[in-house]
């Protein structure tokens, strides 16, 4: 195996247990600081949104945990719970938390919708898009390795 090829089996985390255990627990440590910039940020949001409107102010909120609970699930499913060893196992875990992620927003999107009254639509919609932005963002910023691609 050349030198090359052996440097970025390194850096994917797959090199050995105490190399993938090291490389998960700053990944994971990574999307933990994402995940409380973004709590922080609907938290901000929802009590600036309740001088506005209360309405307003628990859309903006619900809009924020209808896209963290999913991707913390999916955070947790991959980066701390995975007991996948060999590629395909990863990939695979992969897929199937990201199956899980999407049908968990669309179940809570429809909860939300069902079950609560009065609600601000455009407050939810907007809070979600801007989490994804941020949280594309903010993976940018913190795995500073992608931008030098």
């Amino acid at each position: 195996m050349g030198q090359d090829q052996e440097r970025q089996i390194e850096s994917t985390g797959l090199a050995s247990s105490s190399g993938k255990s090291k490389y998960n627990k700053r990944l994971a440590l990574n999307y933990l600081r994402l995940f409380l910039v973004q709590l922080a940020l609907i938290s901000i949001l929802s009590v600036l949104m309740m001088l506005k409107d209360f309405v307003t102010a628990y859309s903006v909120f619900l809009g924020g945990l209808i896209y963290l609970v999913p991707a913390g699930w999916f955070s947790l499913r991959v980066l701390v719970k995975n007991k996948a060893q060999t590629p395909r196992q990863i990939v695979a875990n992969i897929y199937v938390s990201e199956t899980g992620k999407v049908l968990l927003a669309v179940a809570m999107f429809t909860l939300v919708f069902m079950l609560v009254e009065p609600l601000n639509a455009g407050a939810l919609f907007v809070t979600y898009i801007l989490l994804q932005i941020t949280g594309w963002y903010l993976q940018l910023k913190l795995n500073q390795r992608f931008l030098k691609l």
